[in-house]
Protein backbone atom coordinates (compact mmCIF):
# COMPACT_ATOMS: atom_id res chain seq x y z
CA UNK A 1 0.00 0.00 0.00
CA UNK A 2 1.18 3.53 -0.76
CA UNK A 3 -0.23 6.89 0.25
CA UNK A 4 1.02 10.46 0.00
CA UNK A 5 1.10 13.27 2.53
CA UNK A 6 2.44 16.58 1.18
CA UNK A 7 6.10 15.97 0.24
CA UNK A 8 6.30 12.53 1.88
CA UNK A 9 5.37 9.30 0.13
CA UNK A 10 4.53 6.38 2.39
CA UNK A 11 4.91 2.69 1.63
CA UNK A 12 3.88 -0.25 3.80
CA UNK A 13 5.64 -3.62 3.91
CA UNK A 14 4.76 -7.00 5.34
CA UNK A 15 7.69 -7.88 7.66
CA UNK A 16 6.97 -11.60 7.39
CA UNK A 17 6.74 -11.78 3.59
CA UNK A 18 9.21 -8.99 2.77
CA UNK A 19 11.80 -9.45 5.51
CA UNK A 20 14.83 -8.71 3.32
CA UNK A 21 13.37 -5.40 2.17
CA UNK A 22 12.40 -4.52 5.74
CA UNK A 23 15.92 -5.30 6.96
CA UNK A 24 17.51 -3.20 4.21
CA UNK A 25 15.29 -0.19 4.93
CA UNK A 26 15.69 -0.44 8.70
CA UNK A 27 19.47 -0.76 8.58
CA UNK A 28 19.71 2.16 6.15
CA UNK A 29 17.76 4.39 8.52
CA UNK A 30 19.42 3.02 11.64
CA UNK A 31 22.77 4.32 10.41
CA UNK A 32 21.26 7.81 9.96
CA UNK A 33 19.11 7.92 13.11
CA UNK A 34 19.70 8.32 16.81
CA UNK A 35 18.40 5.13 18.39
CA UNK A 36 18.87 2.73 21.28
CA UNK A 37 19.07 -1.03 21.55
CA UNK A 38 15.29 -1.46 21.48
CA UNK A 39 15.10 0.00 17.98
CA UNK A 40 18.32 -1.61 16.74
CA UNK A 41 18.09 -4.32 14.11
CA UNK A 42 19.51 -6.81 16.62
CA UNK A 43 16.45 -6.50 18.86
CA UNK A 44 13.96 -5.93 16.01
CA UNK A 45 15.11 -8.94 13.96
CA UNK A 46 14.67 -11.36 16.87
CA UNK A 47 11.31 -9.78 17.71
CA UNK A 48 10.00 -10.24 14.16
CA UNK A 49 11.13 -13.88 14.01
CA UNK A 50 9.53 -14.60 17.39
CA UNK A 51 6.01 -13.54 16.42
CA UNK A 52 3.33 -15.79 14.94
CA UNK A 53 2.86 -15.14 11.23
CA UNK A 54 -0.80 -14.28 11.75
CA UNK A 55 0.20 -11.24 13.82
CA UNK A 56 -1.15 -8.09 12.18
CA UNK A 57 2.06 -6.14 11.78
CA UNK A 58 3.33 -3.72 9.13
CA UNK A 59 6.38 -1.58 8.52
CA UNK A 60 5.56 1.94 7.37
CA UNK A 61 8.30 3.84 5.56
CA UNK A 62 8.26 7.51 4.61
CA UNK A 63 10.21 8.48 1.50
CA UNK A 64 11.51 11.76 0.15
CA UNK A 65 11.99 10.80 -3.47
CA UNK A 66 13.66 7.40 -3.27
CA UNK A 67 15.31 8.05 0.10
CA UNK A 68 13.70 6.48 3.19
CA UNK A 69 13.64 9.18 5.88
CA UNK A 70 11.48 7.55 8.56
CA UNK A 71 10.23 4.08 9.45
CA UNK A 72 8.20 2.44 12.18
CA UNK A 73 6.21 -0.72 12.79
CA UNK A 74 2.54 -0.75 13.63
CA UNK A 75 0.73 -3.66 15.24
CA UNK A 76 -3.04 -3.90 14.83
CA UNK A 77 -5.62 -5.49 17.11
CA UNK A 78 -9.40 -5.27 17.26
CA UNK A 79 -10.49 -4.74 20.87
CA UNK A 80 -13.76 -4.20 22.64
CA UNK A 81 -13.28 -1.16 24.85
CA UNK A 82 -15.35 -0.83 28.02
CA UNK A 83 -17.43 -3.78 26.89
CA UNK A 84 -19.39 -1.71 24.37
CA UNK A 85 -17.02 0.09 22.01
CA UNK A 86 -15.34 -1.87 19.17
CA UNK A 87 -11.93 -0.35 18.48
CA UNK A 88 -9.18 -0.82 15.94
CA UNK A 89 -6.07 -0.35 18.08
CA UNK A 90 -2.65 0.37 16.60
CA UNK A 91 0.62 0.23 18.54
CA UNK A 92 4.01 1.75 17.73
CA UNK A 93 6.74 -0.89 17.31
CA UNK A 94 4.53 -3.36 19.17
CA UNK A 95 1.72 -5.81 18.41
CA UNK A 96 -1.09 -4.40 20.61
CA UNK A 97 -1.32 -7.96 22.00
CA UNK A 98 -0.29 -7.97 25.67
CA UNK A 99 1.22 -11.48 25.59
CA UNK A 100 3.78 -10.37 23.00
CA UNK A 101 4.24 -6.81 24.24
CA UNK A 102 5.26 -8.00 27.73
CA UNK A 103 8.87 -7.87 26.53
CA UNK A 104 8.61 -4.13 27.37
CA UNK A 105 10.79 -2.42 24.82
CA UNK A 106 11.77 1.03 26.09
CA UNK A 107 13.12 4.19 24.48
CA UNK A 108 10.53 3.48 21.82
CA UNK A 109 10.67 5.78 18.82
CA UNK A 110 10.21 6.25 15.09
CA UNK A 111 13.49 5.84 13.23
CA UNK A 112 14.07 9.06 11.31
CA UNK A 113 16.81 10.89 9.45
CA UNK A 114 16.84 14.24 11.27
CA UNK A 115 19.02 15.84 8.56
CA UNK A 116 16.55 15.01 5.79
CA UNK A 117 13.21 15.18 7.63
CA UNK A 118 12.61 18.88 8.16
CA UNK A 119 8.86 18.88 8.90
CA UNK A 120 8.36 16.34 11.66
CA UNK A 121 4.78 17.48 12.26
CA UNK A 122 3.94 16.35 8.73
CA UNK A 123 5.18 12.87 9.60
CA UNK A 124 2.91 12.73 12.65
CA UNK A 125 -0.08 14.00 10.68
CA UNK A 126 0.35 11.06 8.32
CA UNK A 127 -0.80 8.81 11.14
CA UNK A 128 -4.34 10.08 10.64
CA UNK A 129 -4.37 8.50 7.17
CA UNK A 130 -4.20 5.07 8.81
CA UNK A 131 -7.40 3.30 9.81
CA UNK A 132 -7.17 3.35 13.60
CA UNK A 133 -9.47 4.35 16.44
CA UNK A 134 -6.73 4.33 19.09
CA UNK A 135 -2.98 4.59 18.70
CA UNK A 136 -0.76 3.41 21.58
CA UNK A 137 2.79 4.63 22.15
CA UNK A 138 4.42 2.54 24.89
CA UNK A 139 7.51 3.85 26.68
CA UNK A 140 8.46 6.34 24.00
CA UNK A 141 11.54 8.41 24.63
CA UNK A 142 11.30 12.02 25.75
CA UNK A 143 13.42 12.94 22.72
CA UNK A 144 10.82 11.44 20.38
CA UNK A 145 7.98 13.27 22.18
CA UNK A 146 9.86 16.57 22.04
CA UNK A 147 11.14 16.24 18.46
CA UNK A 148 7.66 15.47 17.12
CA UNK A 149 5.89 17.84 19.55
CA UNK A 150 3.50 15.00 20.22
CA UNK A 151 1.88 16.42 23.35
CA UNK A 152 1.45 19.94 22.04
CA UNK A 153 -2.28 20.30 21.41
CA UNK A 154 -1.71 23.69 19.78
CA UNK A 155 -0.32 21.79 16.82
CA UNK A 156 -3.92 20.96 15.86
CA UNK A 157 -3.15 17.40 15.00
CA UNK A 158 -6.18 15.45 13.71
CA UNK A 159 -6.36 13.41 16.94
CA UNK A 160 -6.52 13.92 20.68
CA UNK A 161 -4.27 12.72 23.48
CA UNK A 162 -6.47 10.56 25.72
CA UNK A 163 -3.72 9.48 28.12
CA UNK A 164 -0.14 10.58 28.71
CA UNK A 165 1.74 8.95 31.58
CA UNK A 166 5.35 9.77 32.30
CA UNK A 167 7.88 7.67 34.20
CA UNK A 168 11.42 8.23 35.35
CA UNK A 169 14.33 6.29 33.91
CA UNK A 170 17.45 6.54 36.07
CA UNK A 171 20.99 6.01 34.89
CA UNK A 172 24.55 6.25 36.14
CA UNK A 173 27.06 8.25 34.13
CA UNK A 174 30.08 5.94 34.11
CA UNK A 175 32.35 8.77 33.01
CA UNK A 176 31.56 10.44 36.35
CA UNK A 177 32.55 7.21 38.10
CA UNK A 178 35.87 7.19 36.27
CA UNK A 179 36.36 10.91 37.03
CA UNK A 180 36.01 9.97 40.71
CA UNK A 181 38.89 7.50 40.25
CA UNK A 182 36.45 4.56 40.15
CA UNK A 183 35.14 5.49 43.58
CA UNK A 184 31.39 4.99 43.20
CA UNK A 185 30.93 5.58 46.92
CA UNK A 186 31.83 9.24 46.34
CA UNK A 187 28.68 9.61 44.21
CA UNK A 188 26.31 7.96 46.70
CA UNK A 189 24.47 9.31 49.71
CA UNK A 190 26.09 8.55 53.11
CA UNK A 191 23.22 6.22 54.04
CA UNK A 192 23.41 4.17 50.84
CA UNK A 193 27.19 4.09 51.01
CA UNK A 194 27.07 2.65 54.54
CA UNK A 195 24.42 0.06 53.59
CA UNK A 196 26.52 -1.27 50.72
CA UNK A 197 29.75 -1.30 52.73
CA UNK A 198 28.14 -3.17 55.63
CA UNK A 199 26.59 -5.71 53.30
CA UNK A 200 29.80 -6.33 51.36
CA UNK A 201 31.70 -6.71 54.64
CA UNK A 202 29.19 -9.32 55.81
CA UNK A 203 29.33 -11.28 52.55
CA UNK A 204 33.13 -11.24 52.53
CA UNK A 205 33.35 -12.28 56.19
CA UNK A 206 31.53 -15.49 55.29
CA UNK A 207 32.99 -16.29 51.88
CA UNK A 208 35.90 -14.07 50.94
CA UNK A 209 36.16 -11.45 48.19
CA UNK A 210 33.20 -11.03 45.83
CA UNK A 211 33.77 -11.86 42.16
CA UNK A 212 32.04 -10.50 39.03
CA UNK A 213 31.94 -13.12 36.29
CA UNK A 214 30.71 -12.19 32.82
CA UNK A 215 29.44 -14.95 30.54
CA UNK A 216 32.27 -15.69 28.13
CA UNK A 217 30.27 -17.56 25.49
CA UNK A 218 26.72 -18.27 24.41
CA UNK A 219 26.39 -21.51 26.36
CA UNK A 220 27.56 -19.82 29.55
CA UNK A 221 25.17 -16.92 28.95
CA UNK A 222 22.21 -19.26 28.51
CA UNK A 223 23.15 -21.17 31.65
CA UNK A 224 23.36 -17.95 33.68
CA UNK A 225 20.04 -16.84 32.22
CA UNK A 226 18.33 -20.04 33.37
CA UNK A 227 19.65 -19.57 36.91
CA UNK A 228 18.56 -15.92 36.85
CA UNK A 229 15.04 -16.92 35.77
CA UNK A 230 14.79 -19.51 38.55
CA UNK A 231 15.77 -16.97 41.23
CA UNK A 232 13.59 -14.24 39.75
CA UNK A 233 10.49 -16.43 39.52
CA UNK A 234 11.00 -17.83 43.02
CA UNK A 235 10.96 -14.33 44.48
CA UNK A 236 7.80 -13.21 42.69
CA UNK A 237 5.94 -16.48 43.19
CA UNK A 238 6.56 -16.15 46.93
CA UNK A 239 5.02 -12.67 46.75
CA UNK A 240 1.98 -14.01 44.90
CA UNK A 241 2.92 -12.25 41.66
CA UNK A 242 3.65 -13.70 38.20
CA UNK A 243 7.20 -12.45 37.60
CA UNK A 244 8.64 -11.32 34.26
CA UNK A 245 9.19 -14.81 32.89
CA UNK A 246 5.84 -16.38 33.80
CA UNK A 247 4.89 -15.38 30.26
CA UNK A 248 6.32 -18.24 28.18
CA UNK A 249 6.64 -16.04 25.10
CA UNK A 250 8.84 -13.56 27.03
CA UNK A 251 11.01 -16.39 28.35
CA UNK A 252 11.49 -17.91 24.88
CA UNK A 253 12.07 -14.51 23.29
CA UNK A 254 15.00 -13.78 25.59
CA UNK A 255 16.53 -17.20 25.11
CA UNK A 256 16.49 -16.59 21.37
CA UNK A 257 17.82 -13.04 21.81
CA UNK A 258 20.80 -14.43 23.75
CA UNK A 259 21.39 -17.13 21.13
CA UNK A 260 21.16 -14.67 18.23
CA UNK A 261 22.92 -11.60 19.61
CA UNK A 262 25.55 -12.81 22.08
CA UNK A 263 28.24 -13.10 19.42
CA UNK A 264 27.47 -9.49 18.39
CA UNK A 265 28.50 -8.49 21.95
CA UNK A 266 25.06 -7.03 22.67
CA UNK A 267 24.25 -9.33 25.61
CA UNK A 268 25.77 -9.17 29.07
CA UNK A 269 25.07 -11.78 31.77
CA UNK A 270 26.86 -11.15 35.07
CA UNK A 271 27.19 -13.51 38.03
CA UNK A 272 28.18 -11.99 41.38
CA UNK A 273 29.41 -14.55 43.92
CA UNK A 274 32.07 -15.68 46.37
CA UNK A 275 33.06 -19.03 47.87
CA UNK A 276 29.98 -18.99 50.13
CA UNK A 277 27.60 -18.86 47.14
CA UNK A 278 25.80 -16.64 44.65
CA UNK A 279 24.44 -13.18 45.34
CA UNK A 280 22.67 -13.17 42.00
CA UNK A 281 22.64 -12.57 38.26
CA UNK A 282 22.13 -9.46 36.11
CA UNK A 283 20.91 -9.50 32.51
CA UNK A 284 21.87 -6.43 30.48
CA UNK A 285 22.11 -5.21 26.90
CA UNK A 286 25.24 -3.46 25.67
CA UNK A 287 24.88 -1.06 22.76
CA UNK A 288 26.58 2.15 21.66
CA UNK A 289 28.58 2.38 24.87
CA UNK A 290 25.42 2.06 26.97
CA UNK A 291 24.65 -0.79 29.38
CA UNK A 292 20.89 -1.28 29.75
CA UNK A 293 19.99 -3.28 32.85
CA UNK A 294 16.98 -5.39 31.92
CA UNK A 295 16.33 -8.07 34.55
CA UNK A 296 17.80 -9.79 37.60
CA UNK A 297 17.60 -12.81 39.87
CA UNK A 298 18.94 -12.58 43.43
CA UNK A 299 19.60 -15.03 46.22
CA UNK A 300 17.88 -13.51 49.25
CA UNK A 301 19.08 -14.51 52.71
CA UNK A 302 17.04 -14.12 55.92
CA UNK A 303 19.16 -11.45 57.60
CA UNK A 304 18.48 -7.84 56.62
CA UNK A 305 22.18 -7.02 56.43
CA UNK A 306 22.46 -9.05 53.21
CA UNK A 307 21.46 -6.81 50.29
CA UNK A 308 22.17 -8.82 47.13
CA UNK A 309 20.55 -6.30 44.77
CA UNK A 310 22.45 -3.28 46.01
CA UNK A 311 25.75 -5.13 46.15
CA UNK A 312 25.29 -6.73 42.71
CA UNK A 313 24.47 -3.42 41.02
CA UNK A 314 27.37 -1.73 42.81
CA UNK A 315 29.77 -4.30 41.38
CA UNK A 316 28.12 -4.22 37.92
CA UNK A 317 28.48 -0.44 37.75
CA UNK A 318 32.12 -0.62 38.80
CA UNK A 319 32.77 -3.46 36.35
CA UNK A 320 31.29 -1.60 33.38
CA UNK A 321 32.97 1.68 34.34
CA UNK A 322 36.32 -0.11 34.32
CA UNK A 323 35.47 -1.43 30.81
CA UNK A 324 35.22 2.14 29.50
CA UNK A 325 31.47 2.16 28.89
CA UNK A 326 29.49 5.39 29.10
CA UNK A 327 26.31 4.66 31.04
CA UNK A 328 24.58 2.09 33.21
CA UNK A 329 20.87 2.56 32.57
CA UNK A 330 18.30 1.13 35.00
CA UNK A 331 15.41 1.76 32.54
CA UNK A 332 11.91 2.73 33.68
CA UNK A 333 11.09 2.54 37.37
CA UNK A 334 11.37 4.76 40.42
CA UNK A 335 12.41 2.11 42.94
CA UNK A 336 14.75 3.47 45.64
CA UNK A 337 17.83 1.49 44.60
CA UNK A 338 17.67 2.95 41.07
CA UNK A 339 17.41 6.46 42.46
CA UNK A 340 20.26 5.91 44.90
CA UNK A 341 22.74 4.80 42.21
CA UNK A 342 21.73 7.31 39.55
CA UNK A 343 23.60 10.42 38.53
CA UNK A 344 21.09 11.41 35.83
CA UNK A 345 17.46 10.91 34.87
CA UNK A 346 15.39 10.91 31.67
CA UNK A 347 11.63 10.71 31.20
CA UNK A 348 9.69 8.18 29.15
CA UNK A 349 6.03 8.25 28.23
CA UNK A 350 3.05 6.02 27.59
CA UNK A 351 0.63 7.87 25.31
CA UNK A 352 -2.72 6.93 23.84
CA UNK A 353 -4.24 8.87 20.95
CA UNK A 354 -7.86 8.79 19.78
CA UNK A 355 -9.41 10.30 16.68
CA UNK A 356 -13.03 11.03 17.55
CA UNK A 357 -14.38 13.42 20.17
CA UNK A 358 -16.86 10.75 21.27
CA UNK A 359 -14.11 8.25 22.05
CA UNK A 360 -12.22 10.96 23.88
CA UNK A 361 -15.19 11.66 26.16
CA UNK A 362 -15.92 7.98 26.79
CA UNK A 363 -12.26 7.28 27.43
CA UNK A 364 -11.95 10.13 29.91
CA UNK A 365 -15.02 8.86 31.80
CA UNK A 366 -13.52 5.36 31.96
CA UNK A 367 -10.24 6.77 33.30
CA UNK A 368 -12.08 8.59 36.08
CA UNK A 369 -13.90 5.39 37.06
CA UNK A 370 -10.59 3.48 37.12
CA UNK A 371 -9.02 6.13 39.35
CA UNK A 372 -11.97 5.92 41.72
CA UNK A 373 -11.53 2.13 41.96
CA UNK A 374 -7.80 2.56 42.65
CA UNK A 375 -8.60 4.82 45.58
CA UNK A 376 -10.43 1.97 47.36
CA UNK A 377 -7.90 0.56 49.89
CA UNK A 378 -6.59 -2.88 48.92
CA UNK A 379 -8.90 -3.35 45.92
CA UNK A 380 -6.22 -2.87 43.26
CA UNK A 381 -3.95 -5.46 44.89
CA UNK A 382 -6.80 -7.97 45.17
CA UNK A 383 -7.63 -7.52 41.49
CA UNK A 384 -3.95 -8.07 40.59
CA UNK A 385 -3.93 -11.33 42.53
CA UNK A 386 -7.07 -12.51 40.74
CA UNK A 387 -5.50 -11.72 37.35
CA UNK A 388 -2.35 -13.61 38.38
CA UNK A 389 -4.40 -16.71 39.32
CA UNK A 390 -6.16 -16.57 35.94
CA UNK A 391 -2.80 -16.26 34.14
CA UNK A 392 -1.34 -19.13 36.16
CA UNK A 393 -4.33 -21.34 35.33
CA UNK A 394 -3.98 -20.55 31.64
CA UNK A 395 -0.24 -21.32 31.80
CA UNK A 396 -0.92 -24.72 33.37
CA UNK A 397 -3.45 -25.43 30.64
CA UNK A 398 -0.93 -24.53 27.95
CA UNK A 399 1.71 -26.81 29.49
CA UNK A 400 -0.78 -29.70 29.60
CA UNK A 401 -1.68 -29.10 25.97
CA UNK A 402 2.02 -29.26 25.09
CA UNK A 403 2.42 -32.52 27.04
CA UNK A 404 -0.56 -34.07 25.28
CA UNK A 405 0.68 -33.00 21.84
Amino acid sequence: MTFDNASLRFQTYDPFLQLQTVESVWLSLQHRSEHTYFTSWGWISVWLKSLPRETRLELIVGYLGDLPVLAFFIGKKKKNRYGVLPSEVFALNATAVQTYDDIYAEYNSILYDSAALKDKAEAIRCLSALGWDEFEFSWVSSKFVQDFDLLNQERRYPFRVLEAHSAASYWTDLQKVRAANLDLYALLSPNKRNQIRRSIKQYEANGGALVVQEAANQAEALSMFERLVALHQAKWSKAGRPGAFANRYVYQFHKELIRSRFEAQEIQLLHIFNSAGSLGYLYCFVYGGQVLFYQSGFNYLPQNVYRPGLVSHYHAIMYNASKGRNAYDFLVGDTPYKQSFSTDIVTMYEIKLVKSACRFLIGNAAIEIKRAVQRVPGLTERLKRIRYRIKAARSIGERRDDEIS
